[in-house]
Order: structure tokens, then sequence, then C-alpha cells
């Protein structure tokens, strides 16, 4: 299976939630996205960041199938905000450029950390005022080179995840106590 269709069926099975769960895992791979986002924007020379197409400045010919993205698109949570249909679109037209085996710099794909907070059930919305929403949290949006700075989150596992949630959870009611 080629990875836009392995992608394409992972997005489709998606348990979307509608409320919001406020975990710092979610705004840690938002955070996650950022850093790879920037990464691939510095080599590439490119602006847009922090939410572009980036297989378009690597190749604008190679695209993943319209009828792969229109399927996957329908199958978006009803309030799925047009950042999320958009990075949806990007990531697989960036899986369908891996699947060329076009050699591409040596930098972390950069759609994982959002696929999988929209795995987990959350979207992910960009304000005008510079915040991205995600999870009931905020992530300032920053600058490139400072973002590109930050340290990479390598584990993306439901373990991992979990007991970052759970210790976000005692600090904020150690606080409040």
């Amino acid at each position: 299976m080629s990875r836009y269709a392995e992608l394409a069926s992972r997005i489709q099975g998606i348990q979307w939630k509608g409320k919001p769960e406020f975990r710092k895992s979610q705004a840690r791979l938002t955070q996650e996205y950022l850093r790879r986002s920037a990464l691939w924007t510095q080599e590439l020379g490119t602006g847009g960041w922090p939410f572009y197409d980036i297989a378009h400045h690597v190749n604008p010919e190679v695209r993943a199938p319209s009828g792969v993205i229109e399927e996957t698109l329908s199958s978006l949570a009803e309030y799925a905000t047009f950042y999320v249909a958009r990075t949806v679109e990007w990531a697989l037209h960036f899986a369908a450029l891996k699947d060329t085996g076009e050699e591409l710099p040596k930098l972390p794909g950069p759609f994982s950390p959002l696929i999988a907070v929209y795995e987990r059930g959350d979207a992910i919305n960009y304000t005008p005022s510079g915040f991205i929403e995600v999870g009931g949290l905020t992530v300032t949006r920053g600058q490139v080179h400072r973002y590109a700075q930050v340290e990479p989150l390598e584990d993306f596992s439901e373990n991992f995840l979990q007991k970052m949630d759970e210790e976000g959870q005692s600090n904020r009611h150690h606080k409040s106590a």
C-alpha cells in the first residue's frame, strides 16, 4: 500500500471528539509540528510557516490523487477547522512525495505530530491573534528560528503521551490546591 493510501486510511478511521480534553500532550505535539515545519521552512527557504504545503515547495508536480483527498476530507468531523482540512491535504501530498522515492532533506516528516493530534480526537485552529488552539489549550505561534531550536519530541507512543497528560493534570490540581 502506498504511503498516501495508508495515511488516508488512518485519517478516515479517526474517532473525533467534540469536546477538548485540555491535554498537555496535544499542545506538545503541536509544538513538535511547529518545530518540524520550521526546520523544513529553513531548509527550503520558503515562506508560509507554520501551515503550508511543504511537498509543493519540494516538487509541485507530485500530488496525492484528488479522489483520495476528497474522500479523506469528507471523513473529517463537522467541527474540523480550515487548518485541519488543509494540513490533512498537505500531509497526503507529502506522503505521495515520499512514495516517489525522490531524495528529500534529512529532516523528520513534518505532519506526523499533527496527525497524532488528530488521531487522539482533537482539532487545531489558528487564530487571527497568532495562537494555535488545540485540545482546549493555546500554543503561541512564535518565530521560525526559535521553533527550529526547540527540543525534539521523539516519543509519540500512547503510553508516553498519556503519562505526559497525567503529569499535567497532577501539576494543575497541585497548583490550584
